[in-house]
């Protein structure tokens, strides 16, 4: 399995996970646009087993958001790197980290309904008003 490098501004933390994300979408919701200082966020999920780090991981630093959500973010240069969901766990990689081109690209977008007033959704992917509907 091919394997993604990714890292922060300053270069000094490092992640790898496998070309192979269980779902990649952008969510619109205003704590991602928080976290992100952008329009929205850019995510690619994988099993937690399925990350690691390179180097720097006494850089990162981890915001508790919720009892189920736990948001990282390198402590040197502030870039933001993931958010770890401790119930399913799940790692959603923030994709602008990435060094490499990952094989798929982002196929939905969520929580829609608290979008940013000016951004437009254009591109015809999927769009769901909150999260996906669980099957």
């Amino acid at each position: 399995m091919r394997k993604l490098v990714g890292s922060c501004l300053c270069q000094k933390v490092q992640i790898e996970v496998p070309d192979d994300f269980e779902y990649m979408g952008n969510c619109h919701c205003s704590e991602c646009r928080k976290f992100t200082g952008s329009d929205y966020s850019s995510v690619g999920g994988l099993s937690s087993e399925n990350f690691s780090f390179k180097a720097g991981e006494e850089f990162v630093s981890v915001f508790p958001k919720s009892e189920d959500t736990e948001l990282a973010f390198c402590s040197s240069c502030g870039s933001s790197l993931y958010s770890r969901k401790l119930k399913t766990g799940k790692h959603n990689i923030r994709l602008g980290i990435l060094d490499d081109i990952p094989t798929h690209k982002p196929s939905f977008h969520i929580f829609t309904v608290s979008k940013a007033p000016w951004n437009e959704i254009t591109d015809g992917l999927k769009q769901f008003k909150k999260g996906p509907v669980k099957s």
